[in-house]
């Protein structure tokens, strides 16, 4: 039986429960370890900890000696010593906001390990803490896609929409590819030039190239030997991601006659070779 001093208190307790804001709880960082030379990346619940307990293991021998003589306390000269000796670069990740320990120039490559866990994008504020000097720099999650970002009056609706219709035959397909620069001519265009014609008889017939962050198909806008120098003309094969508008420079190909031979219709290919 509750009496009528217990039933005041418990309700005096509601109200004010109802009455005070809910103070939420932040979010606990989900620590990351990153090898500089082989990109591998691991979960560690306590970087610090971690360090401690794994001292005797190949991974930090380098700092094994000194991490001896270390405890929890030394929690930042544990951090330091670390990514300075072992080739390690710390990620904490707390919601958006990602930190990146590392030391002076031993930064890896943080592209994979950001396309991996979903990082690369615009919302995600990045801080880089080079322990060395503690310099601070601060980027964003997309900073860390791969290409390069594509200027922003790249016409990329038109060449989508040229893409989607690769297949069909325009009345315009005898114009140049804007920006194009082949190395190659064609009847009716300036030096260089790629007709229409041409590049969507090489989009219908070569092996799509794959975006490295989206893992979509890219669109083909340039292909050729054009001139990088004075005496000299190189393969150059650039294509565009339109999810991430992220432009690749693709050079696997040297023999650019043959590839031409391969993804060309005989009717679309260049009259001659520009010297």
């Amino acid at each position: 039986m509750i009496n009528r001093r217990e039933f005041l208190q418990s309700t005096s307790a509601i109200g004010v429960s109802c009455i005070l804001p809910q103070i939420p709880v932040p979010p606990a960082a989900n620590f990351q370890l990153i090898q500089t030379e082989t990109l591998t990346s691991w979960s560690v619940t306590d970087p610090v900890e971690w360090s401690l307990q794994n001292a005797d293991q190949p991974i930090l021998a380098r700092a094994a000696d000194r991490l001896g003589k270390l405890t929890k306390e030394d929690d930042q000269r544990i951090v330091r010593l670390v990514v300075r000796r072992c080739g390690l670069n710390l990620v904490e990740i707390k919601s958006n906001q990602v930190t990146v320990h590392y030391w002076s120039d031993q930064l890896a490559d943080l592209r994979p390990f950001f396309k991996s866990s979903g990082l690369a994008s615009p919302d995600v504020q990045v801080t880089l803490v080079n322990r060395k000097t503690e310099a601070t720099a601060h980027k964003t999650g997309d900073e860390f896609r791969f290409g390069k970002r594509v200027a922003q009056d790249f016409p990329m609706e038109q060449f989508t929409s040229k893409w989607l219709n690769r297949f069909l035959v325009k009345s315009d397909d005898h114009q140049a590819v804007p920006g194009s620069n082949s190395g190659f001519a064609w009847d009716g265009l300036e030096d260089g030039e790629i007709p229409w014609a041409a590049m969507k008889s090489a989009w219908r017939r070569m092996q799509p190239i794959i975006c490295l962050n989206c893992d979509q198909p890219n669109i083909l806008v340039n292909f050729g030997l054009p001139r990088v120098s004075f005496f000299r003309h190189a393969p150059r094969f650039i294509s565009v991601c339109p999810t991430c508008q992220r432009s690749f420079l693709d050079d696997p190909i040297t023999d650019v006659g043959g590839w031409m031979e391969a993804n060309l219709d005989e009717d679309v290919r260049p009259r001659f070779e520009i010297d």
